[in-house]
């Protein structure tokens, strides 16, 4: 049961985690200026490998409140 519990919290932490990501990304993007393919594609990886950074220290942490008892 706790190791179901690790990997929930994880995938929260990593699904809020990459859409704040791209939300911010969003928020970034003007019509009249035109992005480069080639930082597109890195955002899309900085978002993927800073989510999944966040979904794992999500889960640590959990794991962590759950052994302090």
């Amino acid at each position: 049961m706790l190791v179901i519990g690790c990997i929930k919290w994880a995938a929260v932490g990593f699904i809020v985690a990459f859409c704040l990501m791209f939300a911010f990304e969003a928020a970034r993007i003007h019509d009249d200026i035109p992005v480069p393919e080639f930082k597109r594609r890195h955002a899309h990886r900085v978002a993927l490998a800073l989510s999944t950074f966040a979904g794992v220290l999500s889960g640590l942490v959990w794991l962590l409140v759950q052994n302090w008892d």
